[in-house]
């Protein structure tokens, strides 16, 4: 369940008590407020105060990563502290690890406590003992290794608040993959509690890489896995490259290079880093978007004929179908996830504004009405919204808006904050932020929000090293 609020007095507002511990009931009064917001006709007089601190934390219990064989135990917290990592971006869920004392202090108190049993995956818990507590979850584990020396870990989660099991599973991964399989794991405790149809740690992010003198600076593409590990270079550095953007296979990435000084598309196989030229125009080109469906097919914007225009390009057959024909600029093109309709940007109502068009280049309309200027639109995985940037005022902004223009929303702004991608799952955005004009604040770095509560946290790509042009993909592989 998504929340949908709007934008009022150019911020977005919202309350919600501070009383309730399920994170469930927690978003459906974030909706409750945007139906509200949507019934009134006087934007002016209603101010919602978005503070994510005032919202509580869902409280989940871990038992059964003790365990008594050292090495057993050790591969266990291994685990759990990659999951606790995980679930700690998202500020909305507080994990404790059971020593036994909260067992043990709840049976004390309970009248029953002589006809308690420990805790474990065959069980089903005494929630009356846990809610005392203010636990919202209780996940059992239980650990073992398999003849060829794999963890297994077989896990159950309990909605504490309801008294019902959410999941049980089984995970079995070899040493090397204890990541992937905490990945996966917080996936499922997001997606069980939240009420999200997907989670979004495992996946992979590619950015542009900035190091060096700031006055000098090198970029290279680069791709990292969300919890800041797994990191590649994959070009050297010898050329200037922006705007990478996964392609639907997930192990090839498209980016602008300058080569030989013209702004053309190449590829990259991220396993193989197998580079090739894919095409491009003697004026400058951005790559936008890759086709949701067609892997030959992505849109860029290129100076043509002295004009900046919209095209279609098929790498499979080495052309190129121009959409648009305005003397105004079209630039930043962006599919929707049915590839029928295109985003992008224009100056022919005299401000950069964001526009729609049909996949061929017809019915062509507008949809943002703010002042200021608008860029780098980009579909949301589902196609009922988009992101954007706006500046306004000197000031640069991350938004979004409905598909039909309506509800718009600024979520963050700084001195410059710019290319928003969306999560695999549409609940958050990557973009690169600059704090300032000058020294380690004119360095950019990647951050991400929630747009359901706000909450803001920062990529950690590496202490000196800038960050910016970012895109996100779930890991399939």
């Amino acid at each position: 369940m998504k929340h949908k609020s709007i934008i009022i007095s150019e911020k977005w507002y919202y309350t919600i008590s501070q009383y309730f511990n399920n994170a469930k009931m927690k978003i459906f009064l974030l909706v409750i407020v945007a139906l509200f917001n949507l019934t009134q006709t006087s934007f002016a007089a209603l101010s919602f105060n978005i503070k994510n601190e005032d919202l509580q934390k869902t409280k989940i219990l871990f038992f059964g990563f003790d365990q008594t064989d050292p090495n057993l135990k050790k591969d266990a917290n291994d685990v759990l502290e990659r999951v606790k990592k995980n679930l700690r971006t998202t500020d909305l869920f507080e994990v404790i690890k059971n020593s036994g004392q909260l067992e043990e202090k709840n049976q004390k108190s309970s009248a029953t406590k002589n006809n308690s049993t420990t805790i474990s995956v065959e069980n089903v818990p005494d929630f009356a003992l846990y809610n005392k507590s203010g636990i919202g979850a209780i996940i059992v584990a239980q650990f073992n290794y398999d003849d060829q020396g794999n963890l297994e870990m077989r896990v159950r989660l309990w909605d504490a608040l309801d008294q019902r099991q959410l999941f049980g599973k089984l995970y079995s991964a070899s040493r090397q993959n204890y990541r992937k399989m905490a990945a996966l794991f917080s996936d499922e405790i997001f997606k069980a509690i939240t009420g999200e149809k997907k989670g979004h740690f495992n996946s992979r992010i590619a950015y542009v890489s900035e190091s060096g003198e700031i006055r000098h600076r090198i970029k290279r593409i680069a791709t990292v896995d969300f919890d800041g590990e797994n990191k590649h270079f994959l070009t050297d550095g010898k050329d200037l490259v922006l705007t990478p953007i996964f392609s639907k296979n997930s192990d090839e990435i498209f980016y602008l290079r300058y080569f030989n000084n013209r702004p053309q598309i190449f590829s990259i196989n991220t396993k193989l880093l197998r580079s090739k030229h894919v095409g491009g125009f003697q004026g400058t080109s951005f790559a936008a978007s890759t086709h949701p469906k067609d892997p030959n097919l992505i849109l860029l914007s290129a100076i043509f004929e002295g004009n900046s225009d919209i095209f279609e390009l098929n790498i499979s057959e080495n052309t190129a179908r121009r959409l648009t024909k305005s003397p105004a600029i079209d630039t930043t093109a962006s599919y929707s996830p049915d590839a029928k309709l295109i985003a992008f940007i224009s100056d022919r109502d005299s401000s950069q504004q964001i526009y729609i068009m049909s996949n061929n280049g017809t019915d062509v309309r507008k949809l943002s009405a703010g002042t200021g200027s608008y860029s780098k639109p980009v579909w949301s995985p589902d196609g009922t919204m988009l992101a954007f940037t706006r500046i306004k005022g000197g000031q640069f902004y991350i938004g979004t808006m409905s598909a039909n223009g309506t509800n718009e929303r600024l979520l963050t702004s700084a001195y410059i904050v710019e290319g928003a991608k969306w999560s695999p799952n549409g609940r958050y955005l990557i973009y690169s932020k600059k704090n300032g004009p000058y020294g380690e604040a004119s360095v950019p770095h990647l951050y991400i929000i929630d747009i359901t509560t706000g909450f803001e946290f920062k990529l950690p790509t590496g202490d000196l090293e800038g960050a910016s042009d970012p895109d996100w993909i779930e890991i399939t592989n």
